[in-house]
Protein backbone atom coordinates (compact mmCIF):
# COMPACT_ATOMS: atom_id res chain seq x y z
CA UNK A 1 0.00 0.00 0.00
CA UNK A 2 2.13 2.70 -1.25
CA UNK A 3 1.88 5.87 0.32
CA UNK A 4 0.33 4.56 3.64
CA UNK A 5 1.58 3.04 6.78
CA UNK A 6 -0.05 0.18 8.86
CA UNK A 7 0.10 0.94 12.60
CA UNK A 8 -1.18 -2.35 15.08
CA UNK A 9 -4.82 -1.50 16.17
CA UNK A 10 -5.69 -5.22 17.72
CA UNK A 11 -3.31 -7.94 18.09
CA UNK A 12 -4.11 -11.96 17.70
CA UNK A 13 -4.98 -12.27 21.01
CA UNK A 14 -6.94 -9.43 21.80
CA UNK A 15 -9.19 -10.75 18.79
CA UNK A 16 -9.61 -14.17 20.19
CA UNK A 17 -10.44 -12.85 23.57
CA UNK A 18 -13.11 -10.63 21.81
CA UNK A 19 -14.40 -13.20 19.73
CA UNK A 20 -14.54 -15.56 22.38
CA UNK A 21 -16.85 -12.93 24.78
CA UNK A 22 -18.81 -12.51 22.07
CA UNK A 23 -19.34 -16.55 21.71
CA UNK A 24 -20.31 -17.37 24.37
CA UNK A 25 -23.22 -14.60 25.08
CA UNK A 26 -24.67 -15.60 21.68
CA UNK A 27 -24.44 -19.35 22.61
CA UNK A 28 -25.90 -17.99 26.52
CA UNK A 29 -29.06 -15.73 24.71
CA UNK A 30 -30.20 -18.01 22.15
CA UNK A 31 -29.97 -21.64 24.00
CA UNK A 32 -31.75 -24.30 22.21
CA UNK A 33 -33.47 -21.51 19.32
CA UNK A 34 -32.81 -22.26 15.99
CA UNK A 35 -30.20 -19.71 14.75
CA UNK A 36 -28.97 -18.57 11.58
CA UNK A 37 -25.84 -16.38 11.19
CA UNK A 38 -25.54 -14.77 8.28
CA UNK A 39 -22.43 -13.70 7.16
CA UNK A 40 -21.87 -10.15 5.39
CA UNK A 41 -19.43 -11.06 2.64
CA UNK A 42 -16.48 -10.51 2.22
CA UNK A 43 -14.90 -8.24 5.47
CA UNK A 44 -16.50 -10.30 7.94
CA UNK A 45 -15.80 -14.22 7.15
CA UNK A 46 -12.63 -14.55 9.37
CA UNK A 47 -15.16 -12.94 12.03
CA UNK A 48 -17.33 -15.59 11.45
CA UNK A 49 -15.08 -18.58 10.85
CA UNK A 50 -13.54 -17.97 14.83
CA UNK A 51 -17.06 -16.76 16.02
CA UNK A 52 -18.73 -20.33 14.97
CA UNK A 53 -16.20 -22.03 16.47
CA UNK A 54 -16.64 -20.81 20.12
CA UNK A 55 -20.67 -20.77 19.57
CA UNK A 56 -21.86 -23.43 21.72
CA UNK A 57 -25.37 -24.38 20.22
CA UNK A 58 -26.48 -25.15 16.95
CA UNK A 59 -26.49 -22.77 14.43
CA UNK A 60 -26.75 -22.55 10.59
CA UNK A 61 -24.69 -20.83 8.40
CA UNK A 62 -25.46 -18.00 5.29
CA UNK A 63 -23.64 -15.42 3.46
CA UNK A 64 -24.79 -12.52 2.11
CA UNK A 65 -22.78 -9.91 -0.44
CA UNK A 66 -23.50 -6.24 -0.55
CA UNK A 67 -21.69 -3.89 -1.95
CA UNK A 68 -21.04 -0.47 -0.89
CA UNK A 69 -17.41 0.57 -1.18
CA UNK A 70 -15.50 1.46 -4.71
CA UNK A 71 -11.73 1.87 -4.57
CA UNK A 72 -11.02 4.39 -2.24
CA UNK A 73 -11.63 4.73 1.75
CA UNK A 74 -15.52 5.64 2.13
CA UNK A 75 -18.26 4.14 1.20
CA UNK A 76 -20.06 4.97 -2.28
CA UNK A 77 -23.43 5.12 -0.16
CA UNK A 78 -25.25 2.87 -3.48
CA UNK A 79 -26.08 -0.51 -2.01
CA UNK A 80 -26.51 -3.48 -4.23
CA UNK A 81 -27.25 -7.35 -3.40
CA UNK A 82 -24.34 -9.65 -5.07
CA UNK A 83 -25.53 -12.61 -3.42
CA UNK A 84 -28.45 -13.43 -1.71
CA UNK A 85 -29.19 -15.73 1.20
CA UNK A 86 -30.26 -19.15 0.61
CA UNK A 87 -31.50 -20.74 3.73
CA UNK A 88 -35.44 -20.04 4.66
CA UNK A 89 -35.35 -17.44 7.77
CA UNK A 90 -38.84 -17.25 8.31
CA UNK A 91 -39.90 -18.16 11.93
CA UNK A 92 -36.20 -18.18 12.73
CA UNK A 93 -33.92 -16.28 14.74
CA UNK A 94 -30.78 -14.37 13.01
CA UNK A 95 -27.88 -12.79 13.73
CA UNK A 96 -26.44 -10.32 10.90
CA UNK A 97 -22.36 -10.86 11.70
CA UNK A 98 -20.65 -7.80 10.73
CA UNK A 99 -16.78 -7.29 10.32
CA UNK A 100 -17.58 -3.55 11.12
CA UNK A 101 -20.29 -0.90 11.61
CA UNK A 102 -19.53 2.46 9.88
CA UNK A 103 -22.13 4.46 8.21
CA UNK A 104 -25.01 1.93 9.40
CA UNK A 105 -26.21 1.74 5.80
CA UNK A 106 -25.73 -1.64 5.06
CA UNK A 107 -27.16 -3.23 8.32
CA UNK A 108 -30.19 -1.21 7.98
CA UNK A 109 -30.89 -2.31 4.46
CA UNK A 110 -29.79 -5.82 5.36
CA UNK A 111 -32.66 -5.97 8.51
CA UNK A 112 -34.82 -4.04 6.48
CA UNK A 113 -34.97 -6.72 3.77
CA UNK A 114 -34.86 -9.72 5.92
CA UNK A 115 -37.59 -8.36 8.44
CA UNK A 116 -39.75 -8.93 4.89
CA UNK A 117 -38.72 -13.02 5.75
CA UNK A 118 -40.95 -13.02 8.37
CA UNK A 119 -38.10 -14.32 11.18
CA UNK A 120 -38.79 -14.78 14.46
CA UNK A 121 -36.21 -12.10 15.02
CA UNK A 122 -33.04 -10.01 13.92
CA UNK A 123 -29.82 -9.44 15.68
CA UNK A 124 -26.55 -7.76 14.62
CA UNK A 125 -23.28 -9.19 15.87
CA UNK A 126 -20.38 -6.48 14.76
CA UNK A 127 -16.81 -6.97 16.08
CA UNK A 128 -15.75 -3.21 15.29
CA UNK A 129 -17.94 -0.04 15.69
CA UNK A 130 -17.26 3.54 14.18
CA UNK A 131 -19.92 5.08 15.82
CA UNK A 132 -18.35 8.92 14.52
CA UNK A 133 -19.42 7.53 10.84
CA UNK A 134 -23.22 6.66 11.62
CA UNK A 135 -25.34 8.19 8.98
CA UNK A 136 -28.45 5.78 9.89
CA UNK A 137 -29.95 5.00 13.01
CA UNK A 138 -28.30 1.15 14.14
CA UNK A 139 -26.41 -0.56 16.88
CA UNK A 140 -25.26 -3.75 17.54
CA UNK A 141 -26.77 -6.38 19.70
CA UNK A 142 -23.66 -8.29 20.72
CA UNK A 143 -20.79 -5.73 19.86
CA UNK A 144 -16.81 -6.50 20.36
CA UNK A 145 -15.41 -2.96 20.69
CA UNK A 146 -16.12 0.50 19.38
CA UNK A 147 -13.05 2.24 17.18
CA UNK A 148 -12.05 5.98 16.65
CA UNK A 149 -12.65 6.98 13.10
CA UNK A 150 -9.61 5.77 11.40
CA UNK A 151 -9.34 3.60 8.32
CA UNK A 152 -8.71 -0.34 9.34
CA UNK A 153 -7.40 -3.10 7.74
CA UNK A 154 -6.92 -6.74 8.48
CA UNK A 155 -8.75 -10.01 10.09
CA UNK A 156 -10.77 -10.16 7.03
CA UNK A 157 -11.04 -6.21 6.39
CA UNK A 158 -9.61 -5.12 2.82
CA UNK A 159 -8.36 -1.87 1.09
CA UNK A 160 -9.01 -2.52 -2.58
CA UNK A 161 -9.23 -6.57 -2.03
CA UNK A 162 -5.84 -6.67 -0.25
CA UNK A 163 -4.57 -6.71 3.32
CA UNK A 164 -7.91 -9.00 4.08
CA UNK A 165 -5.37 -12.07 5.26
CA UNK A 166 -3.25 -10.34 7.89
CA UNK A 167 -4.35 -11.94 11.56
CA UNK A 168 -3.94 -8.58 13.47
CA UNK A 169 -6.22 -5.64 12.75
CA UNK A 170 -4.29 -2.42 11.87
CA UNK A 171 -5.20 1.33 11.06
CA UNK A 172 -3.84 3.15 7.93
CA UNK A 173 -1.87 6.46 7.72
CA UNK A 174 -1.05 8.00 4.73
CA UNK A 175 2.53 9.10 4.38
CA UNK A 176 3.75 12.33 2.34
CA UNK A 177 6.91 11.07 0.96
CA UNK A 178 8.06 14.53 0.14
CA UNK A 179 8.64 15.60 3.17
CA UNK A 180 11.34 12.31 3.42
Amino acid sequence: MEGYRLNPLFSREQIASIVKNLADQISKDYGDNELVLVCILKGAFMFLSDLIRHIKIAVKIDFVRVASYGAGMKTSGKIEITKDIEIPIEGKDVLIVEDIIDSGRTLRFLKDRFSLLKPRSIKVCALLDKKARREVEIEADYLGIEVDDVFIVGYGIDFNETYRNLPEIYYVIPVDHSKE
